[in-house]
C-alpha cells in the first residue's frame, strides 16, 4: 500500500525516519506545481535521489564534474551495451571502476555528495505532495552504494543552518556582485581555491547568484556559500539592492 501525504502536514525528515526505521524498499515521489523529485530506498537506506536540480545520468554527472573523461564514459557505455546483449549487464559505475577509469572510493564519495546535494534541494521544499511506492525501485541507478538516513539528516541540517546565515548577506538569488573597489584588509591573507577563482572570473560587469551558478555549473548552495565567504573577506561587494528572498525550491 502506498503512503501519501503533504509536506504541510509533516516534515520530509519525519518521512525519512519512518522509512528508515521500517527498513523500507521503494521510491518516495515528491511533486509540486513547478517541480518534482524522487528518492529511492533500499532496506531503509537511500541509494539514489533526483530533482529538478539534478536529472542527469550518473555518467554525465561524472563527466561534468571532471571525475572522468567523455572518452572513458563512451567506452564504458560501449562495454555496457555489449554486456547487455550477452545478458551479463553491469552498472555503469561498476564498469568505470573495473576498467580502471575511476577509483571505487572516488565513486562512492561522488554518489554520496550527489545524494546530499539533491536532498538539500528537496528538504527546502515547504509544500508538495509526497507518495511512497514500495513496489517501485530505481534499478538502473542502483550501483550498490547507499547513505544512511541519519547521516542525510545531519548533513542537511548542517547545510540548512549555513543557508540561513547566507540569506542574511545574500537575501536573493538575484543579488549581483562585483569586485570590491577597495578590498578589505582581510583580503591580503586570502588564498583563493580553484572554485573561487572560477567565480571571480565571471564577476566582470556584475553577475547575479543565479547567473554565476549557471555559468560555473555549481549548485545554488555552493555558489552562494562561495560568494558569502568572498564577501565577508572584502573581495567582492553587492551591486544594487535585491528584491526577492532567496528561493527555497
Amino acid at each position: 500500500m502506498a503512503l501519501e501525504g503533504n509536506l504541510k502536514d509533516f516534515s520530509l525528515a519525519d518521512m525519512f525516519r519512518l522509512l528508515s526505521s521500517g527498513g523500507k524498499t521503494g521510491t518516495l515521489y515528491l511533486v509540486r506545481p513547478d517541480a518534482e523529485g524522487k528518492v529511492c530506498f533500499r532496506k531503509g537506506r537511500v541509494y539514489f535521489a533526483s530533482s529538478n536540480y539534478n536529472r542527469q545520468s550518473l555518467g554525465k554527472r561524472l563527466v561534468e564534474a571532471g571525475v572522468i573523461s567523455e572518452k572513458h564514459l563512451r567506452q564504458a557505455l560501449g562495454l555496457q551495451k555489449i554486456q547487455k546483449k550477452e545478458k551479463a549487464a553491469r552498472r555503469i559505475g561498476q564498469i568505470l571502476v573495473v576498467e580502471g577509469y575511476l577509483e571505487a572510493g572516488a565513486l562512492e564519495n561522488f554518489i554520496q555528495e550527489q545524494i546530499n546535494d539533491t536532498l538539500f534541494d528537496l528538504f527546502r521544499w515547504e509544500e508538495g505532495d509526497v507518495r511512497f511506492e514500495p513496489d517501485d525501485t530505481c534499478d538502473d541507478e542502483d550501483i550498490g552504494i547507499s547513505v544512511s538516513v541519519e547521516n542525510i539528516i545531519m548533513e542537511t541540517s548542517r547545510r540548512l543552518e549555513m543557508w540561513n546565515r547566507i540569506r542574511q548577506k545574500i537575501p536573493s538569488m538575484d543579488t549581483r556582485f562585483v569586485m570590491a573597489a577597495a578590498p578589505g584588509e582581510k583580503s591580503i591573507e586570502i588564498h583563493l581555491k580553484p572554485r573561487e577563482w572560477m567565480l571571480m572570473c565571471y564577476l566582470h560587469g556584475g553577475k547575479s547568484v543565479t547567473e554565476l551558478s549557471a555559468l560555473t555549473g555549481y549548485n545554488d548552495f555552493e555558489t552562494a556559500k562561495i560568494l558569502y565567504g568572498m564577501s565577508a573577506a572584502g573581495l567582492i561587494e553587492v551591486l544594487g539592492a535585491p528584491d526577492e528572498a532567496l528561493a527555497t525550491e
